[in-house]
């Protein structure tokens, strides 16, 4: 269940958009200003639990350390 992002080309606002379904028709209309003139934003992905790059450096780092055995 994916969920996008879209900015709102009449008014700037960013928002976001659950969809239920990968196959559902997406009608996306801004929530600030009712427009549908919306385009999808461009995003970053992330991972939860962690603090950003660093934090899934340090995970990494603590897991070859790790001994094994």
């Amino acid at each position: 269940m994916p969920i996008y992002a879209y900015q709102c080309a009449d008014c700037n606002e960013n928002f976001e958009l659950f969809v239920r379904s990968l196959t559902a028709k997406i009608d996306a209309v801004c929530p600030q200003c009712g427009s549908e003139h919306v385009a999808k934003a461009v995003t970053t992905v992330s991972a939860l639990g962690m603090s950003g790059a660093s934090g899934y450096a340090s995970a990494a780092a603590s897991a070859a350390c790790a001994p094994s055995g």
